[in-house]
């Protein structure tokens, strides 16, 4: 078997690494939870955890763990856990809306 050349051998790798970070930017997955992405599908979820008070059933989501918030939203999403409301709105996230939402909520203050 012939061996590459040392020049063409860095010519393939330089090739290879654009390629990779042509496709990262192409794909907010590659990059983690897309933040701002959260804040826009957070206004439906700060309807009732933008309000909550001390003494309020509704938990403060803001500043939790982004992947407790996630395992939390797919719990209800497959009806691990109870309540009918969150159930529903979980049901119609899909993984990626899932994460940046975590994303969002893990870094998001809570509205005064």
């Amino acid at each position: 078997m012939r061996r590459a050349k040392p020049a063409r051998r860095s010519a393939t790798r330089l090739l290879a690494l654009c390629g990779g970070m042509a496709l990262g930017l192409l794909s907010p997955a590659a990059h983690g939870a897309d933040v701002e992405y959260g804040r826009y599908l957070s206004t439906e979820c700060t309807t009732c955890h933008g309000v909550s008070k001390a003494e309020s059933t509704i938990p403060d989501i803001h500043g939790l763990g982004e992947s407790h918030i996630a395992e939390v939203i797919k719990a209800y999403r497959t009806k691990a856990l109870p309540n009918p409301v969150m159930q529903n709105v979980a049901a119609r996230l899909g993984d990626e809306e899932i994460a940046a939402l975590a994303a969002y909520f893990a870094t998001a203050k809570r509205p005064k």
